[in-house]
């Protein structure tokens, strides 16, 4: 039987100041009870060194979590951060949450394989959430049947204790219902894109939120501020940057905030420390119902994936 959903979406507060370090971000608890930093630190896109340094600030300036994935080619920067950071100032593996991800489409040896990679690039014996990248390869190849001998290579990877949650990434719901239906443990979170410009888009752009929510899957974003747009107009538009100024705070921080306070973790990335802290910064402040409606009625910028017309492209991957 799945494992029964356990207070999803709940938040809390990091239960020490050591966990929290100089930051107070809450926690969201997950359906088998690992607690999760609502905000991360993202590094897609980031080389090896230049991850290794954001990753580095991150911690020293009280993140943590740090998110980043096999095909980012950036894991080594992650843990010799982690390494560095330890050694420095006392701090403790234990203090701070790593999710990577292992691509899609793989059978169960291959998906094996590629878990314990991430393990050996990462230098740690553990990871806090593993994910499944996509639900199928990055040529949208590998159909039911892979996404459910992977899964089963996750769960293995969990009950051996090398991962404390699991989950997938750009799943959509017929993707979603494969693993729900043939495999023993259920995914703890589905991350997605999403992000203002994003809050009364249809399924094929959310990739089936209200769905992930029915099952008790935590929705977590990808690109909170729409990295992938080009556009700059989550961070500076007259819109947020308007609504920012009534609460004395940053374009940036008003779209980040509009998702955490649905319940919706984040991982925006920066390597800038000043960024880092606003960043951070959204959880001392409420946005009012009139400005959560008027971000939530915005149709731009719409999602970035592959399937034109505003929707993800993830929900054609068979």
């Amino acid at each position: 039987a799945l494992l029964a959903a356990a207070t999803h979406g709940a938040m809390l507060r990091a239960g020490d100041e050591g966990a929290r370090g100089g930051l107070d971000v809450p926690e969201v608890r997950l359906r088998n009870g690992v607690h999760m930093p609502m905000v991360g630190l993202g590094t897609w896109e980031y080389n090896t060194s230049t991850t290794f340094v954001a990753s580095l600030r991150a911690l020293q300036v009280g993140y943590r979590h740090i998110d980043t994935a096999t095909i980012y080619g950036n894991q080594r920067g992650v843990g010799r951060a982690l390494k560095v950071w330890e050694a420095t100032t006392g701090g403790s593996r234990d203090q701070v949450f790593i999710t990577t991800k292992i691509p899609g489409g793989l059978d169960y040896n291959a998906a094996t394989k590629a878990l314990y990679a991430t393990l050996d690039e990462l230098m740690l014996d553990h990871v806090d959430l593993m994910l499944v990248h996509m639900p199928s390869g990055w040529d949208t190849k590998g159909g039911p049947r892979a996404r459910v001998e992977g899964w089963r290579a996750m769960e293995d990877f969990y009950r051996a204790g090398k991962a404390r949650a699991i989950g997938v990434s750009h799943f959509c719901r017929h993707h979603l219902d494969d693993v729900l239906q043939a495999g023993t443990i259920a995914p703890m979170i589905n991350q997605v894109e999403f992000h203002v410009g994003m809050g009364s888009a249809g399924p094929l752009a959310t990739d089936y939120r209200e769905y992930d929510v029915e099952q008790g899957v935590l929705y977590q974003s990808f690109s909170p501020l729409c990295g992938p747009c080009g556009t700059t107009e989550l961070i500076d538009g007259p819109i947020v940057t308007e609504i920012g100024k009534r609460y004395n705070k940053t374009g940036a921080q008003v779209s980040l905030r509009w998702q955490v306070q649905q319940g919706i973790p984040v991982i925006p990335k920066t390597t800038s420390v000043e960024h880092m802290k606003q960043n951070a910064d959204i959880f001392s402040w409420t946005l009012s119902d009139e400005d959560m409606d008027t971000l939530t009625n915005l149709d731009h910028p719409p999602a970035t994936g592959g399937g034109g017309d505003g929707t993800s492209g993830d929900c054609k991957i068979e």
